[in-house]
């Protein structure tokens, strides 16, 4: 794989970006930008989410990111305070006093900065919308997110305001360049979307575009919250399922046989597995409209920002981020071996028959 220190540059760089549902044009042009860089083909689809690679192949797979975090829009701006819509799932408990910092729509600079004032929910207790008193200049259409750090690197150890998914689109695009450069022919996209915690809007549109063909299996990757049983530095974690969905067996038996033969080529390489159900991933949706599905999460720290008393830096440890690539590009390249280990796991059982199942069958009837 890259050097941890090309890694480390390209977090720093993407995690400092401003991003928020439907105002993901920073992010989007900085990975064109790389994308262009390392001579990867890309288009951008008519929802404005990024499909890079190649998808041509009888056997394609989809890796997928989303390139938003949640964050406001300001609809209503005066002098000292301003109206804002909320995206994303954040407890109500975090708002009030809650710091923020407020985003130029068009150049992406710095415009205001203020404090949650009140909010207001929808029947179901979710935060809608905000006021905010602001110092600055803000308008109508600047976005915004917690007032947090960009990037902080403790050790291992990286805190940001938005590791949930610019860390996943991280991800994909090592993976995506590491492939190229070893040449590997194998149908791969990279797919990173937009507006996803907001319900998956870039997703829903790629798919009722028809934007990848049905036998496109899909791999989701996205930072995921740290559950019992699950370590920071850990390693990344084969996503058995999330919240709404349990991901394929074939998908999972494959991913399970990536990892064991990575780690017996280097002990150092580490990988966890668990049902991530803390939250529901990009994998579901394609899931549910036939698309064969599985995830590769990195264990995340104050999901959503989520602090234990406030609103704090998410955090995540490279390890697991360096892992998640490399669990990746081992997939792409035994990508021909698929159907394998679930073959394997019939033959055993076959075999294990054809050894012990004639007992049963001499067994005396009543």
């Amino acid at each position: 794989m890259s050097d941890r220190s090309d890694l480390v540059a390209l977090l720093k760089r993407l995690l400092a970006l401003p991003t928020a549902p439907f105002h993901e044009n920073f992010v989007r042009s900085f990975l064109c930008g790389e994308l262009k860089k390392a001579g990867i083909a890309f288009e951008i689809d008519s929802y404005g989410n990024i499909v890079a690679g190649s998808g041509d192949g009888d056997d394609p797979v989809a890796c997928v990111a989303h390139m938003d975090h949640p964050g406001f829009e300001i609809v209503e701006a005066g002098k000292e305070r301003a109206q804002a819509d909320w995206f994303g799932g954040v407890d109500a408990r975090y708002f009030i006093g809650a710091r923020v910092v407020v985003y130029n729509q068009s150049t992406g600079g710095v415009s205001g900065r203020g404090v949650v004032e009140k909010i207001s929910k929808s029947p179901q207790g979710r935060v809608k919308k905000m006021t905010l008193a602001i110092r600055g200049s803000v308008a109508r259409g600047d976005f915004g997110s917690w007032d947090l750090v960009p990037f902080r690197r403790r050790g291992k150890l990286i805190d940001t305001k938005a590791a949930d998914d610019l860390v996943g689109c991280a991800v994909i695009l090592t993976a995506l360049k590491e492939l190229k450069e070893r040449g590997v022919r194998q149908a791969v996209r990279g797919i990173f979307t937009r507006a996803e915690e907001q319900g998956f809007i870039g997703t829903l549109g790629m798919i009722r575009g028809g934007y990848l063909p049905a036998s496109t299996k899909v791999v989701s990757i996205e930072t995921s919250k740290a559950l019992p049983g699950v370590l920071l530095g850990g390693g990344p974690v084969i996503r058995l399922g999330d919240r709404a969905s349990m991901f394929h067996h074939q998908m999972v038996h494959f991913m399970d046989y990536v990892a064991r033969e990575t780690r017996k080529r280097d002990r150092r390489f580490s990988y966890q597995r668990r049902v991530m159900d803390g939250g529901t991933c990009e994998a579901t949706p394609y899931q549910l409209n036939g698309h064969i599905t599985g995830g590769i999460a990195v264990p995340l720290h104050n999901y959503h920002n989520q602090g234990k008393a406030r609103i704090a830096p998410e955090g995540v440890h490279l390890k697991d981020v360096a892992g998640a690539a490399r669990l990746l590009v081992g997939m792409v390249e035994r990508w021909e071996d698929f159907n394998a280990p679930t073959e394997e796991i019939r033959k055993r059982f076959e075999s294990l028959w054809q050894k012990y199942g004639g007992r049963l069958e001499a067994e005396p009837k009543d």
